[in-house]
């Protein structure tokens, strides 16, 4: 069976997986996600409750408890991503490009068996290289 190396590459809003079947072989992109809610100020993803005013605030969760938030669903979203990948056998290891905090809240996302396959993890954010400037930098420093 051939060896299906994947490269997560993201921030808190935006991720991109690709593959690579070899050393020598390009980058594939597979998938990317946009979650803009991380980026956004939370005054303009807060809910407030019909009848209450932003003066009203009392009771409501502290705004950077919505950050936190934002970034939990965003991390549950790609572990259960790779979670189906492994379990249906479509890749062999996984290496990860992730910028803080999202790297933490990801790694406590994974279950054993996406664990198990993490060859490398990196507190880097690539997200804005295009993919020939990924391909270069993962093969010169990372020898990805």
């Amino acid at each position: 069976m051939p060896q299906k190396h994947w490269i997560l590459v993201a921030n808190a809003s935006h991720a991109r997986v690709f593959e690579r079947a070899s050393f020598t072989a390009p980058l594939v992109e597979l998938t990317d996600w946009l979650h803009p809610e991380s980026r956004m100020p939370a005054r303009d993803t807060e809910r407030t409750p019909l009848g209450h005013s932003e003066a009203g605030r009392a009771g409501l969760a502290p705004r950077s408890d919505l950050k936190h938030l934002h970034r939990s669903e965003f991390a549950t979203t790609l572990a259960k991503y790779f979670h189906e990948a492994v379990l249906n056998h479509r890749v062999n290891a996984l290496a990860f490009f992730v910028s803080n905090p999202l790297m933490g809240e990801l790694l406590s996302h994974l279950d054993a068996s996406v664990q198990h396959t993490l060859v490398a993890k990196h507190v880097l954010d690539l997200t804005s290289l295009n993919v020939t400037e990924l391909d270069k930098r993962l093969r010169r420093e990372f020898r990805l």
